[in-house]
């Protein structure tokens, strides 16, 4: 089976993928961006440390660095699961939260910021999936402020990803929850639409932590585009 490459999202690190690892068929590689500041020195990362050829999973922040990664090794991605992310460009209100939640967390008030104002955001049906909150937020605070900081101003900053998608020529699959309100379904078929052999899974009663939320559901579809890609 071809390998597969993890790549997770904002103020997480390889315990977001703990429930899917052990559904996976192949070999895998998981990357950690806590010390990159930049979507590109992500996806530097990514080719980096994966190898010479595979499959590409990229969550949330990491979808985007999958995206870039993508775009310039075309003959090393296989194939690429774009996980609750989407190819939205900055908007001036988006970044204007960012930067107040940058202010937030400088001040000292990190922890009440992701207790408050950010795990709100992340799972469907809020008392549910107890363990999974609890994990989200113990990666959070491992994670610290200072590198909320820098992955928030590598959001910021990041280039308008729109004119790299024609240039994903390799199968994509598109997966989101349903009920995801930072990657919503509008935007996630937008970017299935917008690549050349998209597709787009929705996932019900799912919001933004799919790889917590629904890890068969997402480790299915890793192991179905593997399958795809091996030689008959």
């Amino acid at each position: 089976m071809i390998p597969v490459v993890l790549a997770p999202g904002l103020l997480c690190d390889d315990r977001l993928w703990s429930a899917v690892t052990p559904l996976l068929a192949g070999t895998i590689v998981t990357v950690d961006f806590g010390e990159d500041d930049t979507i590109k020195a992500m996806a530097e990362r990514i080719l980096a440390e994966g190898p010479e050829r595979f499959v590409l999973a990229g969550f949330s922040m990491g979808g985007m660095a999958a995206m870039v990664a993508a775009a310039r090794a075309p003959g090393r991605i296989a194939g690429l699961i774009l996980i609750d992310t989407h190819a939205e460009p900055e908007t001036p209100d988006r970044s204007e939260r960012r930067l107040r939640q940058i202010a937030t967390a400088d001040a000292g008030g990190f922890a009440r910021l992701v207790r408050e104002e950010l795990k709100p955001l992340y799972f469907a049906e809020p008392q549910a999936h107890e363990a999974e909150r609890r994990l989200v937020f113990d990666m959070a605070l491992e994670a610290g402020s200072l590198q909320f900081r820098r992955h928030v101003q590598a959001l910021m900053l990041r280039p308008d990803p729109t004119p790299l998608l024609p240039a994903l020529t390799m199968p994509v699959t598109v997966v989101t929850g349903e009920a995801d309100g930072l990657a919503p379904p509008e935007a996630t078929r937008r970017l299935a639409a917008a690549v050349p052999h998209g597709r787009l899974v929705l996932i019900p009663d799912c919001g933004h932590m799919a790889p917590l939320e629904a890890p068969a559901a997402v480790a299915a579809e890793i192991n179905a585009l593997c399958r795809q890609l091996e030689p008959t």
